[in-house]
Order: C-alpha cells, then structure tokens, then sequence
C-alpha cells in the first residue's frame, strides 16, 4: 500500500506536468528538534492570505540554482507544518526533472515523512492543506482510499509561475504512518 501511494502521488505529478525524470539525488535525515510548526491563520474564502512562509516566491530570473533554493525553502516550511515530536525519520529526494527535448526542467523534491505510532497522520496532512490554502494555494484535487489521502494544489492560475504540491498520508502500517510532500517548481527557462 505504500508503494500504491508513492506510485499514485507520483504518477500524479507527472501526469500533470507532462515529463519524464532525469537523476535524482536523495538524503535521509531525522528533525531538527529545534523546528517548530508555525501557527497558521483561519482560511478565509474571500481573501487571500498575507504573503507566509507557505508562499512561493518565483525567482526572477528562475534559474536552475535558484528553482532548487526556493524549492528547498518552501517544502522546508511545508514540512514545519508538522509537530517535529511527530517526526522520526525524513527520506529527502531531490533533482533537477529534465522534461526532454524541446521541454524546459523544473525542479522537483519528493519527502517521505515516517512519524511516530501516535501521530495522526491523515490529520496532519488535512491541517498542512488547510495552511497552504490559507495562504493561497489552490485545492486541485483530493482523494482518499483505503487508509490513504492525496491532495494537490498550485499556488497560482498563471501556469509561468505556478509551483505545484501533493501533499499526502498513509496510515496502513500502523506503526511507520507516513505523510509525504512532493513539490515542484515552475518549468525552468
């Protein structure tokens, strides 16, 4: 069942943005204890949020260098969301995702998030989607099968500038539940 979420969450992104992955390269690390979550106000329907942590800053000119510093800072904050008592292992995949000829890049981060036994994963990432739409991101699309949960989102309707995010739970190993952050930025020129 993890793997169907993995592949599911994955298969998402890539269907959306249309590519085919070039390398990757990964890290595996535990919390910082010292990270906490940060408060999050109420959404509203009406207003967008104040510019937060949570929200995306395209640079300009987006560069490979500066897609990979902004992608790092915005699933940094991202995974703050979520209490670092909660957190017991972080399995951190990063790369520059080369679309093919013809195609721009756009950089890519995709987090495995082991929490402890106690953690209520499916609420944790329920509350993450609920800060990112407070600070105005989209709510895509959102599903739930069997003990897992996807949600994705962008953070804008101006495809040039969008970042794209799946935020995801699986909860059908009782003692390993896991979230997962996939990100990705805008297509690199």
């Amino acid at each position: 069942m993890r793997t169907l979420i993995a592949a599911l969450a994955l298969a998402g992104t890539l269907a959306l943005t249309a590519c085919t992955s070039g390398g990757a390269t990964g890290t595996s690390s535990s919390p910082d204890p010292t990270t906490t979550a940060p408060a999050s106000a109420a959404p509203t329907a009406t207003t967008p949020a104040t510019p937060s942590a949570l929200t995306p800053v395209t640079p300009d000119p987006l560069t490979d260098a500066s897609a990979a510093t902004e992608a790092v800072r915005l699933a940094d904050a991202i995974q703050a969301l979520i209490p670092a008592d909660a957190i017991v292992h972080v399995d951190d995949h990063t790369q520059l995702v080369d679309k093919g000829a013809g195609s721009s890049p756009y950089f890519g981060i995709i987090r495995t998030i082991t929490t402890t036994p106690e953690t209520d994963a499916t609420a944790t990432a329920a509350g993450m989607v609920a800060s990112l739409v407070s600070s105005g991101w989209i709510s895509r699309e959102s599903s739930t099968n069997d003990g897992t949960t996807l949600d994705a989102l962008n953070s804008s309707t101006d495809s040039a500038t969008s970042w794209f995010v799946i935020v995801g739970a699986d909860t059908t190993d009782a003692k390993a539940p896991l979230i997962t952050l996939q990100l990705a930025s805008p297509d690199i020129s």
